[in-house]
């Protein structure tokens, strides 16, 4: 005769495979959930640190030009410190955007009867060029050029006309004393000045057309798009046309006028 089974027998029986089978997908999308979210902050955070290293750079060369000594060599009595220029669109090949940079010096005596800043910095008594390295009465000087990588792979663009996309930066940026009134200007030119590969024929490049092509220099207002792939969203961050100092620099909120195309 079978013996019919307690309630304390039934109750030692274990879990079924297919009770197992879902405790253990329950946890596995538990854990999907968690580490996806952990990714999606960890990209949101370098995404918003590379955003605010390009302000600080921007920022940086606005302090370096408004305390020129911090440039280090460039002063003398016969030049002196006027700005610098950062070059975009010199490594568009690479992985990394790098962005390169050279303090701009020029003659010391202010030219006469020239109200406009890049005839200014072209005039025959100032001829403003590129600190690049040299050796004067028996002493050498390093080249003053320097880079810049954004943090994290971000790539820095421009916003296209059409607005149907961005295109990468590239140009050169200028921001400097006034050699006459010593107020400090903005300046851009869609030339891209290789200093990276030959520094002193940049400077002289850039030394003629601020003699002779003033017109391709302008002080209008950019737009600096960050990319990443760690963003869908691509900032802004605006400089005003002719900057005096790092209050042209502007972050545009995410539902402001934002000109850069969103991903």
């Amino acid at each position: 005769m079978l013996k019919r089974a307690s309630a304390n027998d039934e109750s030692k029986q274990g879990f079924t495979i297919i009770e197992v089978m879902l405790v253990l997908a329950i946890t596995g999308l538990m854990l999907v959930g968690v580490i996806a979210g952990t990714y999606s902050s960890i990209a949101s955070q370098r995404y918003n640190d590379s955003v605010r290293s390009f302000s600080e750079f921007l920022r940086q060369i606005f302090a370096e030009v408004i305390n020129p000594q911090s440039l280090g060599e460039g002063n003398s009595d016969k030049e002196a410190i006027y700005g610098k220029v950062a070059v975009f669109g010199l490594d568009d090949e690479n992985d990394n955007d790098v962005i390169y940079t050279a303090t701009l010096v020029g003659g010391v005596h202010p030219p006469r009867n020239e109200t406009d800043f890049v005839k200014e910095l072209g005039n025959e008594s100032v001829k403003a060029h590129l600190f690049c390295e040299k050796t004067v009465d028996g002493r050498d000087f390093p080249s003053t050029v320097d880079s810049y990588i954004p943090m994290w792979e971000a790539k820095i663009e421009t916003p296209n006309e059409s607005n149907t996309s961005n295109i990468p930066m590239k140009g050169t940026l200028i921001i400097a004393r006034s050699p006459a009134s010593g107020a400090i200007h903005t300046v851009f030119t869609d030339t891209v000045y290789r200093i990276n590969e030959n520094c002193t024929g940049a400077s002289n490049n850039l030394q003629q057309d601020l003699q002779t092509n003033q017109s391709s220099f302008s002080m209008h207002e950019i737009d600096f798009c960050i990319v990443s792939d760690n963003s869908r969203i691509v900032r802004d961050i605006r400089l005003a046309a002719d900057g005096h100092n790092s209050s042209a620099i502007n972050l545009i909120p995410a539902d402001g006028d934002v000109k850069c195309r969103q991903k």
